[in-house]
């Protein structure tokens, strides 16, 4: 296992100095401050509700569901209904979605180095870049808040079968006059997954023992930002995840194949320069450029005497991204603000079927060019409207053929049009009505393109490199109130309409193709009710339903998509010291399979986390997840953990 790169990470921290400044927020998301996101989890929120990476923490955001794609032990998020090929992941506002397949395992981004999570819904702006079909999600990595600041912490899992887990994290932070740093690493090691009392069989495990359930992530983290003046900043980060996971077996009932996958190595590396420049009164210039690189192996085995002999399947992916962006905007008179972006982005992926095989290549280039412009139109009504021109071209595919030919495939382009607005009116008192229009697409991935197989089903695929973008058209309309001064209420409901959907066709009893053939229609409500009772109790709701309609019936259902989810708290702190919280967390029973033969049932779950501040920064904590041990499943047949304690001690200053 990977621990020498944590330990390295541990001596930097504690060995930095430097003459620093911490910066406000204004580099990570592109867009207009009126169409800035509302639904932002900070750390503070995500630690109380016992959540250990970024999937977990964002499947608490009222709209957003979580999903777990089966055999790759995936762990994603739906946005309202849409994937995560149609929602993209952004970090600090730099695009790390998979080049091949635009997926991205969200379960191996550790929440004890963000600093907050922004998921955009209804408006969500072009300024950001191509791709943004159901929405997005950025992912805030920290900054230095004081002139030296740190923390320390280390934990510590035990399930009934015994110790199974270890958590740890570090991170210094200074700033200064000119500039600050930041140097942070954590690390999340689980030898195996706890099973709920009275499961255990061969095939799921036995004595409280997950099989094939171990993994381990490490992260570290550096960000050097020079501020020369007022208004400018220039920021350098890199940002590395070395992970290792394996992939428990179907245990359901029927006639699913178990396999036992494991993924030596889930690495990702980002290195990215971000920058905003104030060039006088009324121009300012955001730039970013950015190297993101993937690197993936995966081992096969399709029974568990194939893994004890060593005999499966061999995948190694090692991809990479290049990017740059530029934004010009101008501040026209008081609220008025117009925007310009340009985007470029090259995605090259590199695949081999041996460790000494032939290499396929498959390559992208991605050009976006956007506007937008908010208007004060009253005092108390804004508007935001927004437009792009996307364009892809296919620079390179080349694979391997198993009789040792090599096919190239032919070079191939697509465009799209993107437009939405927003009109917001704000009410005295604080309660503000806002209505959203767009009309937003998304390319079609390599894989989509270019796959030849479809491995879990015995079947071939033919390539379709000219599959056209998939397209959304959709409405939203929000309240937010003001009940109390303790009390906000967040209303949401929308419709929206997925055209051109990209769906696997039967071509024969043995051949399938990828067709834009799919239209599927998604009505959702989001409530979210936040508040305080008292001084000592604050309470939280997010609620997420959702309906949708397939309009063709070969098609069949949505699968991972449940229609109700439900996720609430509260904490009570009777002192400055110490704090109680209570986490429920609900979902209805949701589709495993398109035909809905496989059904994952509904479930809640409960967990509690107790922090006790004992003096002079250190802090106490204590957690049970799945506090009365429930078995539940996400996708049916992977049973998911069960009662899982946690302890640990924390040094901040």
């Amino acid at each position: 296992m990977k621990t020498s790169f944590f330990n390295l990470f541990l001596i930097l921290a504690l060995a930095s100095f430097g003459r620093l400044l911490a910066a406000e927020p204004t580099l990570e998301v592109w867009s207009s401050p009126v169409a800035a996101s509302r639904d932002i989890l900070t750390a503070e929120t995500i630690t109380q509700l016992e959540k250990h990476n970024a999937a977990e923490a964002l499947a608490t955001v009222a709209g957003v569901t979580l999903e777990k794609s089966g055999n790759r032990n995936e762990m994603q998020v739906r946005v309202r209904g849409f994937n995560s090929r149609q929602v993209p992941v952004y970090l600090d506002g730099i695009p790390v979605y998979i080049p091949y397949d635009g997926n991205l395992d969200l379960g191996r981004f550790l929440s004890a180095d963000l600093s907050s999570l922004e998921v955009s819904k209804g408006y969500t702006s072009l300024l950001q870049g191509p791709n943004q079909l159901g929405g997005s999600i950025n992912l805030a990595s920290r900054k230095p808040e004081k002139s030296l600041e740190g923390r320390v912490g280390v934990r510590q899992g035990w399930s009934r079968a015994g110790a199974n887990a270890r958590e740890s994290h570090a991170s210094l932070g200074m700033k200064g006059e000119s500039g600050f740093l930041q140097l942070s690493a954590s690390q999340l090691k689980t030898d195996f997954t706890a099973l709920p009392q009275g499961i255990s069989n061969r095939t799921a495990g036995k004595n409280g023992r997950r099989d094939n359930s171990a993994s381990e992530d490490n992260h570290g983290l550096v960000r050097l930002g020079w501020t020369p003046r007022e208004g400018d900043e220039y920021l350098f980060s890199w940002n590395n995840q070395q992970g290792e996971k394996n992939s428990p077996p179907w245990a359901g009932n029927g006639n699913v194949q178990s396999r036992y996958w494991q993924w030596p190595e889930y690495d990702k590396q980002s290195l990215y320069y971000q920058g905003n420049s104030r060039l006088n009164d009324v121009f300012s210039l955001k730039s970013r450029l950015y190297h993101d690189t993937f690197r993936n192996t995966l081992l096969m085995y399709n029974s568990a005497a194939a893994r004890q002999k060593k005999q499966g399947s061999y995948s190694h992916y090692d991809d990479y991204s290049n990017g740059a962006a530029l934004q010009l905007s101008a501040g026209l008179r008081d609220g008025d603000l117009l925007s310009f972006a340009a985007h470029w982005k090259d995605d090259v992926h590199r695949e081999k079927s041996a460790k000494k095989g032939p290499v396929d290549r498959y390559a992208d280039r991605t050009w976006s060019l956007a506007t937008e412009y908010q208007w004060a139109a009253t005092e108390m009504l804004e508007v935001v409207a927004g437009f792009s021109y996307d364009w892809r071209d296919s620079r390179e595919g080349l694979k391997h053929e198993s009789d040792g030919s090599i096919t190239r495939y032919a070079s191939n382009r697509q465009r799209a049009f993107n437009w939405q607005s927003m009109f917001r009116y704000h009410f005295t008192g604080g309660d503000a009505l806002s209505f959203t229009l767009f009309d937003r697409t998304r390319f079609p991935t390599l894989k989509e393109r270019y796959t030849t197989s479809r491995p879990a089903y015995a079947l071939s695929a033919l390539v379709n490199p000219h599959l056209r973008p998939e397209r959304a058209l959709g409405v939203d309309l929000s309240w937010s109130a003001v009940i109390t001064p303790a009390w906000r209420l967040e209303l949401s409901t929308c419709y929206q309409r997925l055209s051109r959907a990209i769906l696997s066709i039967d071509i024969d009893a043995q051949t399938v193709q990828n067709r834009n053939s799919g239209e599927v229609d998604y009505y959702c409500l989001d409530i979210g009710l936040h508040g305080a009772v008292g001084q000592k109790v604050k309470v939280g709701l997010n609620y997420g339903g959702i309906n949708h309609r397939v309009k063709q019936r070969s098609a069949g259902n949505i699968t991972d998509l449940p229609a109700q989810t439900l996720t609430s708290w509260v904490t009570f702190a009777p002192n400055d010291n110490w704090s109680l919280t209570l986490t429920e967390e609900a979902r209805s029973a949701s589709d495993s399979d398109s035909g809905g033969t496989r059904r994952a049932a509904g479930y809640a779950i409960s967990h509690l986390r107790m922090d006790l501040l004992t003096g002079k920064g250190v802090t106490l904590n204590a957690a049970i997840k799945n506090v009365f041990d429930r078995k539940y499943e996400l996708t049916e047949g992977f049973v998911e953990p069960g009662r899982q304690f946690w302890a640990g001690i924390e040094y901040r200053f």
